[in-house]
């Protein structure tokens, strides 16, 4: 069965959205605080789901409510509030990228633990193991050897905190099987992103309640970057992410992410005249080899993992409630 073209392109979206994050967390440093950017990124985002869905008619179970908001509250507000706070404390953006690209290594390991233990671990660990380790030596050259120099260890927690809670949160979505939907349908990534962003929206405003930063200033560049954070980074990126894990694999999105430190800086060098240093290019060729080494040499078709599976029609003689995993 030939692969849909979103499906090939899939990834390298995902690098490029999600790069796109930074531009977004650039343009807004100047105008607000990263709470008050967070806040309103969520304020705007998160009611434009909620109206798809109504419109769309689309109903969820308190069990899918449940394992959709703990998703959103470690892959989101978790990851960007621990790596906002990491810039604010004054750590570089290229160490607090490093430091976020342990994270396929990270997610690797914990699942073939895992899988060890249950006696599924997969084959070809060897390899992955070696394009894990040849993606984050990529991602050393492309942030540079000078960006760990005058690292504050505040900043530096910050951005572990944030790391460790998107591979929690990429771990679980892939270990705790989702409900299925009460309709003859599927949960997709729509789904997800609105039930995600609305617990993130819940959880920004209790910290920028409490912290006195919920008022958006009056600069109209604050306004672009939370349109450039919604748009691109939010439901491009996160979109991305959510759909790359479901037909790919924990793995492998969490390893495509080795290259967003190289793609940051092109993005910072089109938009804001940045150097784009030659060791940069070069980490950017180091990481995708490593990231193609993860690849399994020969993959059969897999079955879409948010698939409601339902029982052959000849088994039973009504149809049965509907149900399934969903790993986001």
């Amino acid at each position: 069965m030939r692969q849909s073209l979103l499906h090939r392109l899939a990834p390298g979206l995902l690098v490029v959205l999600w790069s796109s994050g930074f531009v977004g967390a650039t343009f807004a440093a100047p105008t607000a605080p990263a709470t008050t950017t967070l806040l309103w990124r969520y304020v705007v985002a998160a009611p434009l789901m909620v109206a798809v869905v109504l419109v769309l008619r689309r109903r969820y179970g308190i069990r899918y409510l449940r394992r959709e908001a703990a998703l959103g509250l470690l892959g989101q507000a978790g990851y960007l509030y621990g790596v906002f706070r990491a810039v604010e404390e004054g750590l570089p953006a290229g160490t607090a990228a490093l430091l976020a690209s342990l994270q396929p290594a990270l997610v690797a390991v914990a699942l073939a633990g895992l899988r060890r233990g249950s006696g599924s671990g997969p084959a070809g660990g060897r390899r992955q193991a070696v394009g894990l380790a040849v993606g984050f030596v990529g991602v050393a050259l492309a942030v540079g050897p000078g960006s760990v120099a005058g690292t504050g260890a505040a900043g530096a927690l910050w951005a572990l905190g944030g790391m460790l809670s998107l591979s929690t949160a990429t771990l679980l979505g892939s270990l705790w099987p989702a409900p299925g939907p009460p309709q003859e349908r599927r949960y997709d990534v729509l789904d997800s992103l609105t039930v995600q962003s609305t617990a993130a929206l819940a959880a920004f405003t209790v910290v920028a309640f409490a912290g006195g930063q919920a008022a958006p200033p009056a600069d109209p560049v604050f306004w672009l970057a939370v349109a450039w954070l919604v748009c691109l980074a939010f439901l491009g990126g996160y979109g991305m992410y959510l759909y790359v894990q479901r037909t790919r694999g924990p793995v492998a999105v969490s390893t495509w992410l080795y290259l967003t430190p190289a793609v940051s800086a092109a993005w910072a060098w089109a938009m804001f005249g940045e150097e784009l240093p030659l060791l940069t290019v070069a980490g950017f060729a180091v990481s995708l080899a490593g990231v193609l080494l993860t690849r399994p040499a020969r993959q059969a078709p897999e079955e879409p993992a948010d698939e409601v599976r339902r029982p052959p029609a000849a088994a039973t003689a009504r149809p049965s409630a509907p149900g399934g995993a969903t790993p986001s």
